[in-house]
């Protein structure tokens, strides 16, 4: 299936959403980026040191374990994340680390959702662009209203591109865009929703 994007230009900042559907049974991913006129060593401190991740990223209610300075390869923090309307106690572990580039945090303490959360950074000519990423899957996902869940993903990665967007040019105003969600086209067919 090819790959449609949403594309905004506002002041300074461009952010993108990704529509390509997940292919996987029981899966959901989410994709977004946002372009920023920041050198990308300013970007990836606002997205790997804890300290800022809490800043931007809506899932996350508070780190409850000790502070580290910066996100690692191995590295376990303990955490509450909000999902399905709830506040879960987890650990999020550092399962892939890229220095400067990018790392994955998965969180396998809600039941019946093992949950991923990506960032990339990535310099382009005068801007630096961060992509997200998150991805949901498990026995659970098989029960949720496709809907629901939809617009709650989109309005979580929505939220994280605005407030990374404010944080880093906090002189402009960035418009609320609606953040595509990818999922498996025969659950979609089967609720009647294509």
């Amino acid at each position: 299936m090819a790959q449609r994007s949403s594309r905004r230009r506002q002041g300074e900042v461009l952010i993108t959403s990704d529509t390509t559907p997940s292919h996987g049974l029981d899966q959901v991913r989410v994709s977004g980026s946002v372009s920023l006129a920041v050198r990308p060593e300013e970007l990836w401190d606002l997205l790997s040191q804890p300290e800022h991740i809490a800043s931007w990223m809506s899932e996350l209610h508070a780190w409850t374990g000790p502070a580290t300075d910066r996100v690692g390869a191995g590295r376990e923090l303990a955490a509450q994340v909000q999902m399905f309307h709830m506040i879960h106690d987890v650990h999020l572990v550092v399962t892939e680390y890229r220095p400067t580039l990018g790392w994955t945090m998965t969180c396998g303490g809600v039941t019946g959702v093992a949950v991923a959360f990506t960032v990339e950074v990535e310099q382009l000519r005068d801007v630096s662009r961060a992509t997200l990423r998150t991805s949901l899957h498990g026995q659970a996902l098989r029960d949720a209203d496709v809907v629901v869940l939809r617009r709650a993903i989109q309005s979580g990665l929505d939220s994280n591109l605005r407030e990374l967007a404010d944080i880093a040019h906090p002189d402009v105003t960035v418009c609320p865009l609606p953040v595509a969600l990818g999922y498996h086209p025969t659950r979609d067919k089967a609720a009647g929703l294509t």
